[in-house]
């Protein structure tokens, strides 16, 4: 039986990270680099990244060719972030008071989830605390009390 996407939200699929963020303080929704996640950036550069590799590893000279692109690639990436004062400029006035960090929820126990496991050593610990009602002595209880057995 399959259910109709009406009554599914998004927030309970697994793409509930990829897509915007509703942002309480505003009213509305927060857009992270022109709209696309973290995730979704990871997600598009990871298939890109595949394919090609894909396409790299059919031959040996494609292979070497596509490493040196790669180391290259990456010297690239790292100056970007070095040599950029502009976006590091805007980071820095932005308040840690105006950023708000939405992280994933607790996990709860399930409602079925019985108690956890006692060694014998807890177990044994738990049970000297009785005390016999009926003559006061601690270690046993009235049903296995020895003056009530014996008399």
């Amino acid at each position: 039986m399959l259910l109709s996407k009406k009554y599914i939200l998004r927030r309970w699929t697994k793409n509930a990270k990829q897509a915007r963020v509703f942002d309480p303080t505003t009213g509305s929704y927060v857009h992270t680099d022109h709209g696309h996640s973290l995730m979704s950036r990871h997600s598009m550069l990871s298939y890109a990244a595949s394919d090609l590799v894909d396409e790299g590893s059919l031959t040996d000279a494609r292979s070497t060719f596509l490493l040196s692109e790669f180391q290259n690639l990456r010297i690239r990436v790292k100056d970007i972030d070095t040599g950029s004062d502009v976006g590091m400029s805007r980071n820095r006035n932005k308040s840690v008071e105006d950023t708000q960090i939405i992280c994933d929820p607790n996990h709860v126990r399930a409602k079925g989830c019985g108690k956890r496991l006692k060694s014998g050593k807890e177990k044994a610990l738990s049970q000297s605390n009785r005390q016999c009602r009926a003559c006061g002595t601690s270690g046993y209880d009235r049903r296995t009390c020895p003056t009530l057995q014996n008399g």
